[in-house]
C-alpha cells in the first residue's frame, strides 16, 4: 500500500487537513459577510470639514507634503505649498495624525474646533520603523540580525511588472540578474553569493506568511537554458512591503531552506475606515537599447569569397574553388536581398497596465481587495505576456481575544514565448545576426520565404511557430489567532500554492527544409504545496526595563509535482496542432509524479534590557523526506546579540550621534535542493523484456546522505547621525557551507552514471554597506539612498577523486576548482593574430606534433607547456563571472506638487563569456559577421587582431574554442529609472471627489554605461552554476511609462 511522504515523517499530522479546510471555508464566508455590513453601516457616518496649517516648529516656515491622516484609517490629505490643509471628518471624537519626512509624528485631537494648526518638532524616525522577520514583526531599530527593507513607496517610485526587479540594486548583499529582457522570463537572486554545486542556491521565498514555489515549472523552453520565472505572476502593487534575510540570526527560524537567505513579501491589508479606493493606469513603450553592427550585402559576399581563398590556401590548392552561388549571384530573386534582419525582428513594443484596489473595514473588520491586468509585448516579433491578478486579503476581529482572517490571491498568465537564446538554427536571437543580409525576405509576389539554403526566415519562426505558456495560480492562506492571557497568543494558519501550468509548442512544415515534417508537444504541469502553521507567542515587560519574548511551534509542509505530456511527428496539417493530429507519438517518459514532505519544530527567545543589550536565539529541527532515516532530522540554530552603546554614559557627549549599535550573529542554515528520491534510489521505466514492460534501477541509493549545512557568521554597525539625519549600516560576514550535496561521477561498470554524495566545502565573504541621508527638508526635499556590497566566492575543497585534471567540467565554459571561485571560464588565450607566416618562429601546430602549421591570418594561442602544440593541454582560466561588487544609488527630490525620482543601479568586476560575440565572428559556411570583420586580416603582413576568415575553420581559430576573445568586462552602471511626477492640489481634486491624482511619466533603462559589446551586460542565459554566460539571451529594452494614479 503507498504511504503518503509525510506519514513517513510523521502519520497522524495528515489527518488535520479537512477541517482546516472547513474551517478556512467558513472563516471566507464570515469575513465576506461582516466586511460588506461594515463598508454599508460606513456610508452614513455625518461629516464636517475642517482646516489648519503646518508649520516647522523651530523655525515656523510654513510646511507643504506633510500627511494628514484620521488616526485608524486611510483617510487623509496632504497640506499644500502654503503649509495649509481642508479635510471632511466625520463627527465625534477624532484624532489627526501628521507625518512628513525629518519631523515627529503628532497627534493632534480635533474636538469642536474647526481649524487645527500644528507645529512639528525635527526628527527622524526611519530606524523605529517596524519590519517583518520570521514569524511576526520587529521594531527596526531593535534587530540584531541583519535585514534589508524595500517598501511600497519604492515600488511605486518604479513602476516593474514582476517584483523581484524590485529588488535589484535596492539591497546591499542581493545580486538581481535578469535572464533574458523578454515578458515574464526568469531572474537570478543571489543573497551573499552561491553557497551550493548543486544549483539549490536560490532563496526561500515566504508571501503573506506562504512558502511558495520559486522554481521554473517550465519545461518547453526551446535552446533558452532557463525557464520562466514563477514570481513574475504577482502584482507589485498589492506589496506593501519585502524584507530580506541575510544573516543566520535572521534565517535560522527558517531551517533547511534559509542558506540562501530568505525574502518575505508582505502584501496590503485593509486599515480602519472608509472604503479607500485606488486607480493606477500606466502605457508606455519598449525598444531594443541598441543594434549590433553586422555586414551588409556587398561586405558579406566578400567575406564568403575571402573565405573560400582562404581555404584553398590552407590546403594548398592550385585550383580557386568557386564560392557558391549566393555569394556572387545578385540577380535570383531569392538571393538578391540587403536586410537589415534585426530592423524585422526588433519592434517597438506596447504594453498597458490597469489595476483597481479597495482598502477600509471597522474596528472589527478589515479588508483589502486588488484586481490588476497586464497587456505586455515584447520587443521581438510576435512576443506577448498577458496577466490578470486578483487578491483578497480580510482580518475578522471575533471577539477581544479571537481574530480569524486570509489571503488569497489568483492569477492567470498567458505567455506567447519565442524561441529566443541559444545558438541552434531554431534560436532566433542569434539566427538574425547570422542571417546573411542577401537571403530575401519575400518572392516578387509577396509570399514569404521560410526556408533557404539551410537557413529558416525568423519572421516565419517568430509567427508561424507556437510557443504558448499558460499559467493559473492560486495563493491562500487562512489563520487564525487568539491571545489566551495578557501576552500569550497562539496562531494557527493552513496555506496552499497551486500552479497550474499549459505548454504548447509547434512547428510548422513551413519553417522546415523537409517536405511534410513538422513536430510538436504539449506538458500540464500542477504544483501544489501546501502547509500548516502552529506556533505561540509570548512577550512581557518586567520592572519597565526588562522586555522578554518567546516562540516555539511546528509546521507541516508537503509539495506534489505531476507531469503529463507527449511529443508528436507528422501532424496532419499545420492548422491541426493538438496531438490528436500527429501521426507519431513519442516520449511518454515525461509523465512522472513527485512528491516531498517535510515536518518541523522551532523556537525563538528575545531579550533586551532598556533597549541597550540585546539578544536573541532560534532553533529549527527540520525532517525531511529527501533524506534517510539516520539522517531525516538536520538542526540548525544561531544566536545574536547587539549593544546600543548610544545609550551609554560616555556616549552623551557625543551630540551628533542620534543612535548607535553594534550587532554580532553566528548561526546555520540547511539546504535539501536534491532529487526527491536520491536517498533511496530511483527506477527508470521502458527497460521492457520481451513483451513485457519492465523497470530497471537508474538511480544509485544513499542513505547516508546529510543535510548540506552552511554556518554564517555576521559583524554590523548601526549609527544614526545628525538628529537622524543620517543613517549607515555596515555588515561584514563570513558564510562557509560544507557537506556540499553534488552527484558524482562513477564508473560506468557499477550500472549507474553517477552518486549524490555530500563532498567539499565552499567559502563567501563580504561587506555590504547602506547609507541614507535627508540631504534637504525645507520647501524642496532631496533625500538619498546608497548600497554597495562586496563578496568573495571561493571553492575551499573537493575531494580528489571526483577531479580530472584538477578540475570539476562545469558545462561548456566553467570549471569548478579548488581556489577558483564559481563562474570561474576555462579555455584557452588569444595572444593576436600571425601577420605573416614566418611569424610563427616555434612552427607551432594545431592539435598534434604532425597537425597544420599555424600561419598568416591565424590566431597565436598561449602555448601554456611550451610544447609548440596548441591541445587540451593549453587550456587555463581565463576569466570570472563574479562581480567584485554592486549596489544602486537613489535620489528622491520633491517640491510643491512636483516628485522626483533618480535610480542608479551598478554591477563591476563580472566578466561575461560572449557566445553570441563568438557566433556572430564566426563565417564557418554561409554566415554574416559582425563589422569587426571589416578590419580582417586579408594578406601577408597585415597588423590586426582578427583572424582570416576560412570556410568550415579547419583550424579552430573560432569553431568550438572556448577562449578568451570572447570573454570581456561585464561591468556597467545603468540608468535604471528615472520618474517625474506631479500631484494636483487637493483643492482642485476634492471638488470632484477625488482624494488624489498623481500624473507621472518615468523611463527604465534609459542609459547604460559598460565596455560589454553585446546587446546588454545584464545577462545569464544558463540557470544554475553557468553564470556569466550569453548565449544569445532575448536582449534587454529601454522602457517609456505614462501614467496616472487616482484615490478617490
Amino acid at each position: 500500500m503507498k504511504k503518503n511522504l509525510l506519514s513517513v515523517i510523521f502519520s497522524s499530522e495528515m489527518k488535520m487537513k479537512k477541517p482546516f479546510l472547513l474551517l478556512g471555508l467558513m472563516i471566507m464566508l464570515s469575513a465576506v459577510t461582516v466586511i460588506s455590513a461594515a463598508a454599508s453601516s460606513l456610508t452614513e457616518v455625518q461629516q464636517r470639514r475642517i482646516t489648519g496649517k503646518v508649520t516647522d516648529a523651530t523655525t515656523g516656515e510654513l510646511l507643504p507634503g506633510v500627511t494628514i491622516v484620521i488616526k485608524g484609517t486611510t483617510t487623509g490629505v496632504a497640506s499644500d505649498i502654503d503649509g495649509t490643509f481642508s479635510l471632511d471628518i466625520p463627527s465625534g471624537n477624532v484624532i489627526l495624525q501628521f507625518t512628513s519626512v525629518g519631523y515627529r509624528m503628532k497627534e493632534v485631537a480635533v474636538g469642536n474646533s474647526n481649524i487645527v494648526n500644528v507645529a512639528l518638532e525635527s526628527d527622524v524616525t526611519m530606524i523605529e520603523e517596524l519590519v517583518v522577520v520570521g514569524y511576526g514583526f520587529k521594531k527596526k531599530r531593535d534587530l540584531t540580525g541583519s535585514i534589508a527593507s524595500v517598501s511600497a513607496e519604492d515600488i511605486a517610485a518604479t513602476p516593474v511588472k514582476d517584483v523581484l526587479s524590485v529588488l535589484q540594486g535596492r539591497a546591499s548583499g542581493v545580486l538581481v540578474t535578469s535572464n533574458s529582457g523578454a515578458p515574464g522570463d526568469g531572474i537570478t537572486v543571489r543573497v551573499r553569493g552561491n553557497s551550493s554545486l548543486n544549483s539549490g542556491n536560490e532563496p526561500l521565498y515566504v508571501i503573506d506568511g506562504v512558502p511558495v514555489e520559486s522554481n521554473s515549472l517550465s519545461s518547453l523552453n526551446g535552446y533558452d537554458s532557463h525557464g520562466l520565472n514563477p514570481l513574475s505572476e504577482i502584482n507589485p502593487g498589492d506589496i506593501e512591503s519585502i524584507e530580506v534575510l541575510k544573516d543566520a540570526a535572521s534565517t535560522a527560524i527558517y531551517g533547511s531552506r534559509a542558506a540562501n537567505g530568505v525574502i518575505l513579501i508582505t502584501t496590503k491589508r485593509g486599515k480602519e475606515g472608509k472604503p479607500k479606493v485606488s486607480l493606477n493606469f500606466f502605457t508606455g513603450f519598449s525598444q531594443i537599447t541598441r543594434k549590433l553592427g553586422v555586414l551588409n550585402a556587398t561586405q558579406w559576399r566578400q567575406v564568403i569569397i575571402d573565405s573560400y581563398a582562404n581555404l584553398d590556401r590552407y590546403n594548398n590548392a592550385t585550383t580557386p574553388t568557386e564560392p557558391h552561388w549566393t555569394a556572387i549571384d545578385s540577380l535570383n530573386p531569392m538571393n538578391s536581398g540587403d536586410v537589415d534582419w534585426q530592423s524585422v525582428m526588433y519592434r517597438t513594443a506596447m504594453q498597458n497596465q490597469i489595476e483597481l484596489s479597495v482598502q477600509g473595514g471597522s474596528q472589527d473588520a478589515k479588508y483589502a481587495f486588488s484586481t490588476s491586468y497586464l497587456d505586455q509585448d515584447g520587443i521581438f516579433l510576435a512576443s506577448n505576456y498577458r496577466r490578470i491578478t486578483s487578491r483578497l486579503n480580510t482580518d475578522f476581529k471575533v471577539s477581544k481575544k479571537l481574530t480569524i482572517g486570509q489571503n488569497i490571491s489568483f492569477t492567470n498568465g498567458v505567455n506567447n514565448r519565442i524561441n529566443a537564446g541559444g545558438t541552434g538554427n531554431l534560436s532566433l536571437v542569434q539566427s538574425i545576426l547570422v542571417r546573411p543580409p542577401v537571403y530575401s525576405l519575400t518572392y516578387p509576389d509577396g509570399s514569404p520565404i521560410y526556408y533557404f539554403n539551410g537557413k529558416r526566415n525568423p519572421v516565419g519562426m517568430a509567427e508561424e511557430c507556437t510557443h504558448l505558456n499558460t499559467v493559473n495560480r492560486v495563493i491562500g492562506n487562512q489563520y487564525l489567532e487568539y491571545n489566551i492571557i495578557e501576552g500569550l497568543m497562539f496562531r494557527t494558519n493552513l496555506s496552499i500554492d497551486f500552479i497550474s501550468m499549459k505548454e504548447d509548442e509547434f512547428y510548422p512544415t513551413t519553417v522546415d527544409y523537409r517536405a511534410g515534417y513538422n513536430w510538436g508537444a504539449v506538458r500540464s504541469r500542477t504544483n501544489s504545496t501546501w502547509a500548516n502553521e502552529n506556533y505561540l507567542t509570548y512577550n512581557k515587560t518586567f520592572s519597565g526595563v526588562h522586555n522578554f519574548g518567546a516562540m516555539a511551534g511546528f509546521s507541516m509542509q508537503e509539495w506534489k509535482m505531476q507531469t503529463t505530456g507527449l511529443d508528436g511527428l507528422y501532424f496532419v496539417s499545420d492548422n491541426i496542432r493538438t496531438l490528436n493530429g500527429a501521426g507519431t507519438i513519442s516520449n511518454q517518459a515525461v509523465n512522472t509524479t513527485e512528491e516531498h514532505a517535510m515536518l518541523s519544530y522551532y523556537g525563538r527567545v528575545t531579550y533586551n534590557f532598556e533597549g541597550r543589550y540585546l539578544f536573541e536565539a532560534n532553533i529549527r529541527a527540520d525532517g525531511s523526506s529527501r533524506f534517510g532515516e539516520e539522517n531525516r532530522f538536520g538542526y540548525f540554530p544561531s544566536a545574536s546579540a547587539a549593544w546600543r552603546f548610544s545609550d551609554e554614559s560616555f556616549s552623551k557627549g557625543l551630540t551628533f550621534l542620534s543612535d548607535g549599535k553594534i550587532r554580532f550573529s553566528v548561526g546555520q542554515g540547511g539546504n535539501e535542493a536534491i532529487p526527491n528520491y536520491v536517498s533511496g534510489g530511483g527506477f527508470s521505466v521502458g527497460t521492457n523484456y520481451l513483451t513485457y514492460s519492465g523497470a530497471s534501477p537508474a538511480v544509485m541509493p544513499n542513505q547516508a546522505l546529510k543535510w548540506e549545512v552552511t554556518t554564517q557568521y555576521n559583524l554590523g554597525l548601526d549609527l544614526a547621525m545628525f538628529n537622524s539625519r543620517v543613517t549607515f549600516v555596515s555588515d561584514f560576514y563570513i558564510k562557509n557551507t560544507s557537506d556540499l550535496l553534488f552527484a558524482v561521477p562513477i564508473p560506468e561498470t557499477t550500472g549507474f552514471g553517477f552518486i549524490t554524495r555530500n563532498i567539499g566545502d565552499i567559502k563567501n565573504r563580504g561587506m555590504e554597506f547602506s547609507l541614507i541621508t535627508i540631504n534637504l527638508d525645507k520647501a524642496f526635499k532631496w533625500t538619498s539612498q546608497f548600497n554597495i556590497g562586496f563578496n568573495d566566492n571561493e571553492v575551499v575543497s573537493l575531494p580528489q577523486e571526483v577531479l580530472t585534471n584538477g578540475y570539476i567540467q562545469n558545462g561548456t565554459y566553467h570549471i569548478l576548482q579548488e581556489g577558483q571561485p564559481i563562474g570561474t571560464f576555462y579555455g584557452w588565450k588569444f595572444l593576436g593574430v600571425y601577420s605573416r607566416d614566418e611569424d610563427n618562429v616555434d612552427q607551432v601546430r594545431y592539435g598534434s606534433a604532425t597537425g597544420k602549421v599555424f600561419k598568416g591570418g591565424d590566431i597565436i594561442w598561449d602555448d601554456l607547456n611550451d610544447d609548440n602544440i596548441i591541445d587540451d593541454a593549453d587550456k587555463q582560466i581565463i576569466g570570472n563571472a563574479q562581480p567584485l561588487f554592486s549596489g544602486g544609488f537613489n535620489n528622491d527630490f520633491s517640491y510643491k506638487n512636483f516628485g522626483l525620482n533618480i535610480f542608479f543601479q551598478f554591477c563591476y568586476g563580472n566578466d561575461i563569456y560572449s557566445n553570441l560575440n563568438s557566433m556572430r565572428n564566426w563565417v564557418f559556411a554561409y554566415n554574416n559577421v559582425s563589422t569587426d570583420a571589416l578590419n580582417r586580416w586579408r594578406e601577408q603582413g597585415d597588423v590586426t587582431d582578427y583572424p582570416a576568415p576560412v570556410r568550415n575553420d579547419p583550424m579552430r581559430n573560432e569553431y568550438l574554442r572556448v577562449s578568451d576573445r570572447w570573454v570581456e568586462d561585464g561591468s556597467y552602471m545603468r540608468l535604471k529609472n528615472i520618474t517625474f511626477s506631479y500631484t494636483i492640489p487637493s483643492d482642485i481634486t476634492s471638488k470632484v471627489g477625488i482624494s488624489n491624482l498623481r500624473a507621472y511619466v518615468s523611463g527604465q533603462n534609459l542609459i547604460t554605461w559598460t565596455h560589454y559589446t553585446g546587446y546588454d551586460p545584464e545577462v545569464n542565459s544558463f540557470s544554475g552554476l553557468q553564470v556569466g554566460v550569453d548565449d544569445g539571451a532575448y536582449p534587454q529594452s529601454r522602457t517609456v511609462i505614462f501614467g496616472l494614479n487616482v484615490e478617490f
